[in-house]
């Protein structure tokens, strides 16, 4: 059993001994990769819930197609513990592998949770989060015992907020493999590469460090205020800026960094709206502690932004929590009522976006610390100049 899998199936279990339910059942899957420790291929591409988790106090089993056996018995799920449906062939060289014989078990998703709840004798009020099919939740409903006792998705994210040690290990490895392709393309770039080819050096960075590229973000000149996106062929120009906001996943853990470049010198309007959304992201680095809001924190990033010139400063969010997923709760938002509490691990950023005239942006990763936040990236956070 891996380390990573230790650390977040023990903290979900002692957080249901003091829960409002006696069990759950998991459908997102970043639910149930936390409760189980198996993150499926397949999920990155089918569409609807494919997999279930169902936790009791004793027992983590997993509800699965067929064609995951393998992977997910090779994962550290005990053979007893995986509960499939459908049909997918295995062939096996002795003879005996055991995912070679989980075709056909069960034809459905609810015949295996059957099956599953009457092996870990799942009993009681039941949580379940908000990807559980409502089909699912009426066929628990008439299991002998069994009684849905709410939603609980608010319950395991704020439980999956607060980051277990190989958890920030595997945050800090996505973030140094995103920062590593941030300064490969920075130092190869010259006037005339186009988007295309900088997010290709961003990537190829992250793939070598074996991580897995998820967004690529990289505009230029007017397109860099374009929030989210694509890049093109279009070719940067001397006196452009140039804004990155990357992130790759690193054995499922993601990572979030933002950062503007100038090609040659920057005119006097670049550096004085960078100055000010930089101070935004420097007094939440500076003023990020357990205890206060995220609407606290949300209201700091404003003002700083609005006091270095650039007023009124519009935004939905100042940040976010990250993990296995890039977006988590809490959200640093306007009136957000939710506590920052140690172990915590956001993106702080604050971007900004002027249509016909150009984005820039500078975002960061932080934990929530006893003492305040530690930071967690290291990569310059200037307006970077590249020589013409």
């Amino acid at each position: 059993m891996s380390r990573l899998k230790v650390a977040t199936s023990q903290r979900l279990l002692r957080a249901l001994e003091d829960a409002p339910f006696d069990g759950l059942i998991l459908a997102n899957p970043s639910n149930v990769a936390y409760a189980t420790g198996y993150r499926s291929v397949a999920d990155t591409i089918a569409s609807g819930t494919r997999m279930l988790a169902c936790i009791t106090k004793e027992r983590q089993l997993l509800i699965a197609p067929a064609g995951d056996a393998a992977a997910a018995l090779d994962s550290g799920i005990a053979e007893d513990d995986f509960v499939p449906y459908g049909r997918f062939f295995f062939e096996a060289s002795d003879g005996q592998h055991a995912a070679a014989s989980m075709s056909d078990v069960h034809a459905d998703m609810e015949s295996a949770l059957t099956e599953a709840i009457a092996r870990s004798g799942l009993t009681g009020a039941i949580g379940v989060d908000s990807l559980v099919p409502e089909r699912i939740k009426i066929l628990l409903e008439q299991q002998n015992g069994v009684d849905v006792a709410a939603e609980a998705h608010d319950w395991v994210l704020s439980i999956r907020a607060i980051k277990t040690p190989p958890e920030v290990d595997l945050l800090l490895s996505a973030i140094k493999c995103t920062e590593a392709g941030l300064d490969r393309a920075l130092e190869a770039a010259y006037p005339g590469i186009t988007e295309r080819e900088l997010a290709s050096l961003v990537a190829q960075s992250m793939v070598e460090a074996n991580a897995e590229p998820r967004f690529l973000v990289v505009t230029t000149g007017p397109r860099s205020a374009l929030s989210d996106a694509r890049a093109t062929d279009r070719a940067w120009e001397v006196g452009e800026l140039l804004r990155f906001d990357v992130g790759c996943t690193y054995q499922g853990y993601w990572s979030d960094i933002g950062r503007t470049a100038v090609l040659g010198e920057a005119s006097s309007e670049q550096e004085r709206c960078y100055a000010a959304i930089l101070a935004g992201e420097e007094a939440q680095l500076a003023r990020a502690k357990p205890g206060m809001t995220a609407g606290q924190l949300f209201d700091i990033a404003v003002e700083a932004v609005e006091d270095g010139g650039i007023k009124p400063y519009r935004r939905h969010h100042c940040g976010h929590a990250i993990g296995s997923d890039v977006y988590e709760w809490p959200i640093i938002a306007p009136n957000s009522v939710a506590e920052l509490q140690t172990g915590m691990v956001f993106c702080v950023e604050t971007p900004y976006y002027c249509l016909g005239w150009g984005g820039m942006m500078v975002e960061d990763a932080i934990q929530i610390t006893d003492e305040g936040n530690r930071k967690l990236t290291s990569i310059d956070r200037s307006l970077r100049v590249v020589p013409a």
